[in-house]
């Protein structure tokens, strides 16, 4: 199910003072797809091309994988996990996503794209042949950063 992209709120925090944190006001898109397989939390996703019927090739996901041709579409990150194939997800499609699975080091404002360890993003490098999926916004530490995901769709 499609979530609205209408901004419908500017401010930051309630009515109390407490901050609203990561919500589609933020400018987050979220979409929710079904698992072709076990999925964690932060996981980098991607279309699961390798489904027979067309329509699945844009209703299920898997962990994005750069060593296979059918897991190179990357359209976001795991909000929640899957934990068998089947399981419905919610998956970041734009914008702020906290605690993705990114390989451990870049900087802030470094592009990230696909890596050949499923799940997982990496910094771009010049001979990257991956589209970039986002951007880093603090340094990766144990394979975690928050990141901002451009849509790729």
């Amino acid at each position: 199910m499609a979530t609205s992209t209408l901004l419908q709120y500017l401010q930051g925090t309630d009515g109390n003072g407490d901050a609203l944190g990561v919500t589609p006001s933020n400018r987050r898109q979220v979409e929710r797809f079904i698992a072709s397989a076990a999925i964690a939390a932060g996981d980098v996703v991607c279309l699961d091309i390798s489904k027979t019927a067309d329509g699945d090739k844009s209703l299920f996901v898997t962990k994005a994988d750069t060593s296979a041709g059918a897991t190179t579409l990357t359209i976001g990150v795991a909000l929640d996990a899957a934990t068998a194939a089947n399981d419905e997800i919610n998956v970041v499609i734009r914008g702020l996503c906290k605690d993705a699975n990114v390989a451990t080091g870049g900087a802030i404002g470094d592009r990230i794209v696909g890596s050949s360890t499923a799940g997982r993003a990496t910094q771009y490098a010049s001979s990257s042949t991956q589209a970039i999926l986002g951007y880093q916004l603090e340094a990766a530490v144990a394979n975690v950063a928050d990141v901002w995901i451009i849509k790729q769709f």
